[in-house]
């Protein structure tokens, strides 16, 4: 009897400890996805990563993110963001399969999901 109330104890336990962290963690990502902000949140990233081709004089693919509104023009190839939708956003979806940025460090998936909650609450500019 004491054998089955110990494991029904330990039980409990893990079942609380999973409730918690699982739910836990969605308040808290769901506080962060709106609160993200072009100037602060997404522009540094595409600053620190990005701006060596896409920043300047001479950019590729003719995307130019200098500027909220060059962002939001898209490149030679047409938009890259679909505000609301970050599924459907040519920038994402190059992001997440490590094809841009093509020279240096890889974006991490904390930076690209900044993007993405950024994205999917509507690509403010903010």
């Amino acid at each position: 009897m004491k054998k089955q109330f110990i494991l029904l104890a330990i039980a409990i336990l893990f079942v609380s400890a999973f409730a918690i962290l699982r739910f836990g963690s969605t308040e808290a990502a769901s506080s962060v996805k709106t609160n993200v902000s072009y100037a602060n949140d997404v522009r540094p990233i595409l600053e620190s990563r990005c701006g060596k081709c896409h920043m300047g004089e001479f950019v590729s693919e003719g995307l130019h993110m200098d500027t909220y509104e060059s962002l939001m023009d898209g490149s030679d190839n047409g938009p890259i963001i679909v505000p609301g939708n970050a599924d459907d956003s040519l920038l994402v979806q190059k992001l997440v399969e490590g094809k841009m940025p093509k020279r240096g460090p890889k974006l991490t998936p904390v930076q690209i999901q900044t993007i993405e909650d950024w994205i999917n609450a509507g690509a403010q500019n903010n």
